[in-house]
């Protein structure tokens, strides 16, 4: 793999000049020769990008071969990585603007104002182990604390998430765990007593169908029809959308089986009915059907049952509720989607927003894992961290108060551990900040910790010291979604094999990156971690390392700071790189899928809205499920002989 290439991760920074006419080539070939070409040409260009074109049918031909070598060139322009910082001459901002128009524009014919919107191939996926859980316990009203998927094989992640259905397969060992299951819940459901959960809406008792004036009589034949009555209410909200006859009759070939095996029981009959509907692939797997039966691969908007299932799995990790099927059962979900989202994100139920969009975005939902910290004050850092991204989301924060904010969350374990005073009780409580210290998530302890690195030193118990290459690294990825390639092979590693470190960290990483083969990377990582120096491994503040003064000073984009705080205000001026990365993020996250190519378009749009709105989480939210690629999908093209 070269290294330039980064698979789906394919991120747009730049603004281009939508609707621009195309740029001439003889525009652009000054400026490759001026900044690009004593690097990137010859024998062995560098990072193997070779940006010497005789004529435009050079890159023409070149696009078709990889179209990663140009969705690369852009990032690296976008981000400003190219030319390295190093180099003698760079490039204007209108120049840069050129280059990437030229290359969105004319080879990857990314031209927002005139293309045909693309809104990616809805990628048929099943449930993911959470999702499932949460699925089976809304499906048939199990308690909240019942997890169906406790002992289920981890899912995989891809594009950073566990939802992305390029990697959630399925084994015969899964398969074998949904078979036990649905069996336990189906049989925990049936016998459980009405009044301690409501199975009525799917699950009459026989109370209620026995009742004076029902039409049924206690006959084996309408033992049946009791049985279709509960497989007709039940299999749609199973498997989402409307069934039909067919369905349905293929669901009761299972309760016809067991009159047949088991006698005339009602309950074990209801009870392998719905045990077949849970183990379709209908209730397993979320799929969207194609309506153009012609197999031209053209867009389609998405029906109000498939848009209802993409509103709930996005922010509940589950299934939709009554009233969403309502409203698709209306047709008015589509223009009801601003109150639908507003009521959705005031449920309980978009905690899940934050234990897994967040818990994985920010890499912090096993943090309770690490061995090397009391799992009470890990708990609390995590609750931090939850109670900050939640609160936003409540009261309709800006975004920008992720990069920086005057307050947090803390109960008395954290705020020990940060040395406030007055805090008492376990419960979390918004507090105010010495914003000298901290603000925002960078300053956050649950980044910090699972950003440091073990160190053991013979005679004492295993601790944490800081890793500027790792906070860096976490920075430039998470939060500015830019590419870190890897490093090369053989390059030594800084080791901990006991002995005594000398001098600050900041000291001993500096010698040891001075390899010039490294130096490129880490002057892209290592000064956001340098900056993070004042908090040691487990995210508390401190003015020494090593008995050494601590010195957080540094330089980004050309811009200089000495402070913490300083480095804060930089990273908080990078608004659109941001805006951008969280929106990227995110729509990633709700469809389920690694951002492509097209999907820039969509990101334009999503941000300058979300900006004019003045950053608001409402405004994100709200311009992500409206988006093409969110409301639309593309089928699959059939091919022929």
């Amino acid at each position: 793999m070269r290294l330039y290439h980064f698979g789906w991760m394919i991120v747009l920074v730049a603004a281009s000049r939508l609707g621009a006419e195309p740029v001439k080539f003889n525009e652009i070939t000054p400026l490759l020769e001026k900044y690009c070409v004593s690097c990137h040409s010859g024998d062995q260009p560098k990072a193997d990008m070779n940006l010497l074109f005789t004529d435009e049918s050079q890159v023409k031909r070149l696009v078709v071969q990889d179209r990663g070598f140009f969705t690369s060139v852009v990032k690296e322009l976008s981000n400003k990585q190219m030319p390295p910082a190093r180099a003698r001459i760079k490039p204007t901002d209108a120049e840069r603007e050129l280059l990437i128009d030229w290359i969105n524009i004319n080879v990857l014919g990314l031209d927002c104002a005139s293309s045909e919107p693309n809104p990616g191939r809805f990628v048929v996926r099943r449930l993911n182990n959470r999702e499932y859980a949460n699925t089976l316990r809304d499906l048939l009203y199990l308690p909240d604390d019942w997890d169906a998927a406790a002992d289920f094989p981890a899912d995989d992640r891809g594009a950073g998430f566990d939802n992305n259905g390029d990697t959630l397969t399925i084994s015969p060992v899964l398969i074998e765990h949904y078979l036990a299951a649905a069996e336990k819940a189906v049989s925990f459901a049936l016998n459980l007593n009405p009044k301690e959960v409501r199975r009525d809406a799917t699950l009459p008792s026989r109370s209620k169908l026995n009742a004076p004036g029902a039409r049924f009589k206690e006959d084996f034949a309408n033992r049946q029809g009791k049985v279709r009555l509960n497989v007709e209410a039940f299999a749609p909200r199973a498997w989402r959308r409307p069934v039909t006859t067919e369905e349905i009759d293929e669901l009761m070939r299972f309760a016809s089986l067991s009159f047949t095996h088991d006698g005339e029981s009602f309950d074990k009959a209801t009870g392998l009915a719905i045990r077949a509907a849970i183990m379709s692939p209908n209730f397993l797997f979320r799929m969207e059907r194609d309506p153009n039966a012609d197999g031209s691969g053209k867009p389609y908007q998405i029906n109000e049952f498939e848009l209802a299932s993409r509103l709930s799995y996005f922010l509940w990790a589950s299934m939709p509720d009554d009233e969403l099927f309502e409203q698709a059962r209306q047709k008015t979900l589509r223009e009801n989607l601003e109150a639908q989202l507003k009521r959705m994100l005031a449920d309980p139920r978009s905690m899940s927003l934050t234990k897994d969009f967040l818990g994985q975005w920010l890499e912090i939902r096993s943090i309770e894992k690490n061995p090397n910290c009391p799992p009470e004050l890990l708990k609390a850092m995590k609750g931090e961290t939850e109670h900050f991204f939640n609160y936003i989301i409540k009261e309709d924060r800006s975004i920008m108060e992720f990069l920086d904010a005057d307050y947090t969350f803390v109960n008395e374990t954290l705020a020990n551990h940060y040395g406030m005073l007055d805090i008492v009780g376990e419960e979390f409580q918004k507090v105010p900040i010495d914003p000298e210290k901290r603000g925002g998530i960078f300053t956050q302890a649950s980044f910090l910790t699972i950003t440091a690195k073990p160190l053991e030193v013979k005679g004492t118990a295993a601790t944490l010291r800081t890793s500027p290459v790792n906070r860096g690294k976490w920075i430039v990825e998470n939060i500015f979604d830019q590419t870190i390639p890897p490093p090369p092979p053989n390059v030594p590693s800084l080791l901990d094999d006991g002995h005594e470190l000398k001098g600050t960290m900041r000291q001993i990483f500096e010698q040891h990156r001075a390899d010039p083969t490294c130096a490129g990377c880490h002057a892209r990582m290592d000064p956001y971690g340098f900056a993070l120096e004042n908090y040691d491994g487990f995210g508390a503040w401190r003015t020494q390392d090593n008995k050494v003064e601590v010195d957080p000073s540094g330089e980004i984009d050309g811009k200089t700071f000495k402070t913490a705080r300083e480095f804060r205000t930089i990273l908080a001026s990078r608004k659109a790189d941001f805006r951008r990365a969280l929106v990227t993020k995110l729509m990633g996250y709700s469809l389920g899928r690694g951002i492509e190519e097209f999907d820039k378009c969509a990101i334009d749009e999503i941000c300058a809205a979300v900006e004019k709105d003045g950053d608001k989480f409402s405004s994100l939210m709200l311009n992500l499920v409206k988006s093409y690629p969110f409301q639309h999908a593309r089928g699959s093209v059939m091919k022929k002989d």
